[in-house]
């Protein structure tokens, strides 16, 4: 054989293998995300997506891992929670040609949501889904509560007072609702009283006012209502060692605390029959601090496939067949809606979902008092677990004053001294 023409042969066949492997890591869409369903949502993608490849990088927490390390192959999309701190809203890009170009209407979202992706007016973060607080009970004490849709701070302890029974030896036999049991209630209470955890800089900032009056109200309405933190805790201990929608259910307890999340997967696995109010402040329900975003990475290797996956996953009929795939399948039922939350497109939440999800159609969530949390730093998880939980539970149910800043100080150690 020619010497030239074989080299030149070679010389093709490199070019054409070296070109192909660039088309296929070009056509590869590499998702950051915290969230394992969205494997699922994948897989779905790629098989109506012939010419693409969408695959999952598992990341405890995305926001953390930007920028990615040297040796690490680069996101093109990041879903997560914790997206749109400073230091993270400027590792995306702009999606404001998404709009312009009218891929993608905003019409279609919650308003309030939509709004929180952007920084100075640009789009950087796309909502994907939220959680709201809830008051459950069981359907047989609906008497109990006369209110419709919502229930206050002030609603639920005078509920609860009108269910309370003692013994003959003054011992609590029923109580309507215990707020010093639940960590999260405490903490939603400080987000009911505007206290306004939030993310200063390098530091979390707070109204302390706000605060000291959440604390005394919660106090108060434990010393009122039902004696004192420690018969609470010891009527919890006695009667109430099992899950919150057991509890109610059981008639020790009228009302429990919980989440969108977690009451509409206990619901539809354990076949209960509850109902459910919101809880509001003043005119707004308080969307839980985890909500879940989307961006594009500002150097994604594939922006294209990116924006592909993008435009797939934020329409309605394809949100309305992950739902229905994963019903039919039964594949990763523990997980509520889309992305474990209400779905971020208000037509699939307030017209898909009550298909799948019947306790529904008498309550969806009211979008106009949908509140979206102030920005929180991307340790806000560990930093409110070790942090604003345990200051509240020691200031509501003992006479100590440890201030909060002695918590944060034992936080700063465990993070960033270790």
């Amino acid at each position: 054989m020619n010497k030239r023409l074989f080299w030149g042969g070679l010389v093709l066949a490199l070019c054409v293998f070296f070109s192909s492997c660039h088309e296929e890591q070009q056509q590869r869409i590499v998702i950051w995300t915290s969230c394992a369903e969205f494997a699922q949502y994948t897989e779905l993608f790629n098989s109506t997506h012939p010419g693409s490849n969408a695959v999952i990088v598992y990341k405890e927490n995305p926001a953390q891992e930007l920028p990615p390390a040297k040796d690490e192959l680069p996101p093109d999309i990041v879903i997560g929670s914790w997206l749109r701190t400073d230091k993270t809203n400027k590792q995306f890009k702009s999606l404001d040609y998404l709009f312009d170009r009218q891929i993608i209407s905003s019409s279609m979202f919650y308003e309030q949501l939509l709004e929180a992706g952007k920084v100075r007016k640009t789009q950087y973060l796309l909502p994907v889904s939220f959680n709201l607080p809830a008051i459950i009970f069981d359907s047989a004490n609906s008497s109990y509560v006369t209110e419709n849709y919502t229930l206050s701070l002030n609603q639920i302890k005078s509920i609860g007072l009108s269910y309370n029974e003692k013994n003959a030896k003054g011992a609590f036999t029923k109580i309507g609702f215990i707020p010093s049991v639940n960590e999260d209630f405490l903490y939603l209470t400080t987000k009911l009283y505007g206290v306004d955890f939030h993310q200063d800089k390098t530091a979390v900032a707070w109204n302390d006012l706000r605060l000291r009056n959440a604390v005394n109200y919660v106090r108060d309405w434990i010393n009122t209502n039902n004696g004192s933190a420690q018969e609470e805790q010891d009527f919890a201990y006695k009667y109430l060692s099992m899950p919150d929608y057991r509890a109610v259910t059981s008639g020790r307890t009228l009302l429990a605390y919980t989440t969108s999340s977690d009451m509409f997967n206990n619901i539809r696995s354990q076949e209960l029959n509850i109902d459910y109010r919101w809880i509001i402040g003043d005119d707004f329900i308080p969307i839980e601090d985890s909500f879940s975003m989307m961006g594009i990475y500002k150097k994604a290797r594939n922006e294209q496939g990116a924006t592909e996956f993008l435009t797939w996953f934020f329409n309605s009929e394809n949100q309305k067949a992950i739902l229905e795939r994963k019903i039919q399948m039964q594949l990763n039922n523990e997980m509520f809606g889309i992305a474990d939350g209400f779905s971020s497109l208000r037509d699939v939440t307030e017209h898909v979902f009550p298909i799948y999800y019947n306790q529904l159609l008498t309550n969806l969530p009211p979008a106009h008092l949908l509140k979206v949390p102030q920005k929180l730093p991307v340790r806000w998880d560990s930093y409110k677990s070790v942090v604003v939980e345990p200051y509240l539970i020691n200031a509501i149910t003992t006479d100590s004053k440890t201030p909060i800043s002695e918590y944060e100080a034992e936080w700063r150690k465990k993070v960033f001294d270790n």
